[in-house]
């Protein structure tokens, strides 16, 4: 039996029509990138790193903090690919290092294929008894991540980029930026 090309919920109560991103939260970023494309072919790598003042507003827990990670994009398909290295700080990604190891950390969602505004998000989550759990802008992008652990034994981060957004040059591409 075939199926169908795309299957979409259609679920009375469904917030996320697709998913696009996955993320890996790792101990070396280099390392795990490598693996990525030089065995898998999976790249190229936009490679950044996220601290402050261009990571801003960032609360943990509800509470502010300041903290620092390198952060790696790719894409297979429409599928963003993410790989996470902590480095300064208190973070999410700190705590499921020590907790779970290296390993898919979170699924992310963009607001904009949600329908709905960024406070009603929040709001709407909330409701449904989805705490926050990690929060901040970098670069005009805002994003939130949920503890979801209970239903799914996976974190949900919701991503809001604002319209005409352009991502910025990285601080480097591996193995090359592409052409």
């Amino acid at each position: 039996m075939s199926q169908p090309d795309h299957i979409f919920s259609d679920l009375p109560n469904s917030l996320f029509p697709q998913t696009q991103q996955v993320c890996v939260v790792t101990r070396d970023l280099d390392a795990c990138i490598r693996g990525f494309a030089d065995r898998l072919g999976i790249g190229p790598w936009w490679v950044n790193r996220y601290e402050p003042p261009l990571l801003a507003n960032a609360k943990l827990w509800g509470e502010p903090v300041e903290c620092s990670f390198l952060l790696a994009l790719a894409w297979t398909g429409s599928l963003n690919w993410e790989v996470i290295q902590p480095l300064e700080g208190p973070s999410i990604y700190k705590e499921y290092l020590e907790a779970q190891g290296e390993g898919i950390h979170h699924v992310g969602f963009f607001l904009q294929t949600m329908g709905m505004e960024w406070e009603l998000c929040h709001r709407e989550l909330e409701q449904r008894g989805f705490e926050r759990l990690f929060e901040a802008q970098w670069s005009g992008v805002s994003f939130c991540y949920y503890d979801t652990l209970d239903p799914t034994h996976t974190t949900f981060e919701i991503i809001h980029r604002p319209e005409g957004w352009t991502r910025p040059e990285p601080n480097y591409w591996y193995p090359a930026k592409p052409a």
